[in-house]
């Protein structure tokens, strides 16, 4: 029996789907600081090699990070990508908290 056209439509653009998505995760700028959770000092790893797997390879990323600058304090994966977090310097800290609080 011959498949139907319906069913090969259906798959190829399924595929197309995710290879988007797929492909629209990786395209950031490799050298931008986006910031994940803050926006405070997220960079990528420069010795980290290979796909970074968020809950997989979150372990391996922290470890080379910290070994690669010791003033990197984490790692983790996100986009397929190691990013190493530092702690924030004073100028950022203190625009992100400079509003004053009202009761």
């Amino acid at each position: 029996m011959e498949p139907s056209t319906r069913k090969n439509l259906s798959t190829a653009a399924a595929v197309i789907v995710l290879l988007i998505i797929l492909f629209a995760g990786t395209s950031m700028d490799a050298e931008s600081s986006q910031g994940f959770s803050d926006g405070c000092n997220e960079h990528l790893s420069g010795s980290y090699k290979g796909a970074c797997w968020p809950f997989i390879s979150d372990s391996d990323c922290g470890t080379a990070c910290i070994t690669e600058n010791f003033d990197n304090l984490s790692g983790s994966c996100h986009t397929f990508q190691c990013w190493c977090y530092t702690t924030c310097d004073g100028s950022k800290a203190s625009v992100a908290g400079s509003a004053p609080i009202r009761p």
